[in-house]
């Protein structure tokens, strides 16, 4: 502990930060230490060559990167040595054969230490982890709190793992400061997705047929698109507006936003948020910025669809890759203007209660040092 702070320390096993991810959990929970715990709270990770991280002096202020000058488990090993007696909570994301060393090497030198373990993860590959070998019952033992990000995560977790893992959302901060006065009134309507478009992962393509075939049915909706487009899907999209020439107007790839100011008000005029992707790792950030913004949720079966939509309080969930559902529930509700409404409002409420960061790190604070 130096200057009566706790220091907290995220250690990635391998590579390093980029810019975006500052506003994400990795960046948020020790923002959130260091802003309202008293913490020094450092990034360590190996990057080449250091990217620009503008965030730093904007956004997270006070959060602290250190790199590497290699990505070998040497280096972190004697990174930690070298800092043993500050790194009183070491953070660590993802429940990977790469994170063993660490947690091992770490209660050497430090074993009065707290560890937060992020499982990070999807349904699958939790569990295709086996836990009962010894090296895996040792490692979940030396870790003080054990997170996944939904409550079906968790529920899952819990009945496999010879650990209690607790239920710590993805939150959202308010770091734009953007005002929520007269939200639902400047609503507009859209169909909202915000990721990596394109991926294989975020299965774009099931959003956009399903618009397809129910566009004649709600004819004054678009659908925006945000984020980078993957290169492969550049043939796809070139199609379907082939095949599709009367919706170019109608559906927009709005590209990438990395002012978060901008991106706050994408999700503010979107009556609806959609999500079809064919997994996730917990509840993903984009969900929680989403509900803060009181749009309804209509997403697919990914993993933790059941946080995302409250268990329907305030959206659907239609099966993966069923896009006559997908089409069927846009068809009905976009056509119901108090479904829209009162599923966004109860969304509004349901995020400041469970999706707050502040309050989220405040539990994982009193989960891990027993204080108010």
């Amino acid at each position: 502990m130096k200057d009566g702070k706790r220091g907290a320390y995220l250690i990635r096993p391998k590579g390093g930060w980029g810019n975006i991810g500052l506003l994400k959990d990795i960046g948020i929970i020790p923002y959130m230490l260091y802003k309202n715990h008293n913490f020094n709270s450092v990034l360590v990770g190996y990057n080449d060559p250091i990217p620009s991280m503008p965030y730093l002096q904007t956004y997270v202020k006070g959060l602290k990167i250190e790199y590497l000058p290699d990505d070998t488990l040497e280096t972190r090993f004697k990174y930690i040595e070298s800092r043993a007696q500050k790194i009183d909570l070491l953070i660590l994301y993802g429940a990977g054969e790469d994170n063993i060393p660490i947690v091992n090497f770490y209660k050497e030198v430090r074993p009065d230490g707290k560890i937060y373990l992020a499982t990070d993860a999807n349904l699958g590959w939790m569990d295709s982890i086996h836990f009962q070998f010894p090296e895996w019952k040792n490692f979940l033992k030396l870790i003080d709190v054990v997170g996944a990000s939904g409550r079906e995560t968790q529920r899952f977790l819990n009945s496999k793992w010879p650990v209690t893992v607790e239920c710590i959302r993805n939150g959202w901060y308010n770091f734009p400061k953007v005002s929520f006065d007269n939200l639902f009134e400047q609503k507009e309507n859209i169909i909202l997705t915000v990721g990596r478009i394109g991926t294989d992962q975020k299965n774009n393509q099931m959003l956009l047929e399903a618009f397809a075939q129910c566009c004649d049915e709600i004819p004054d909706w678009k659908v925006r698109l945000v984020g980078g487009i993957d290169k492969k899907f550049n043939d796809y999209i070139e199609k379907y507006f082939e095949k599709n020439p009367h919706l170019k107007n109608r559906v927009i790839f709005v590209g990438q936003i990395d002012d978060k100011a901008k991106l706050n008000e994408e999700f503010r005029k979107a009556k609806i948020f959609t999500l079809t992707s064919t997994f996730e790792g917990g509840t993903p950030n984009v969900t929680s910025e989403a509900l803060f913004a009181g749009c309804y949720m209509i997403v697919t079966d990914f993993g933790c669809e059941e946080d995302a939509t409250a268990e329907g309080r305030c959206g659907e969930i239609v099966p993966l890759n069923d896009i006559p559902s997908l089409a069927d529930t846009f068809k009905k509700v976009c056509n119901d203007s108090n479904k829209l409404l009162g599923g966004g409002v109860f969304a509004y409420h349901y995020a400041r209660e469970y999706f707050d960061a502040e309050k989220i790190v405040a539990r994982l604070y009193y989960l891990l040092y027993g204080s108010n």
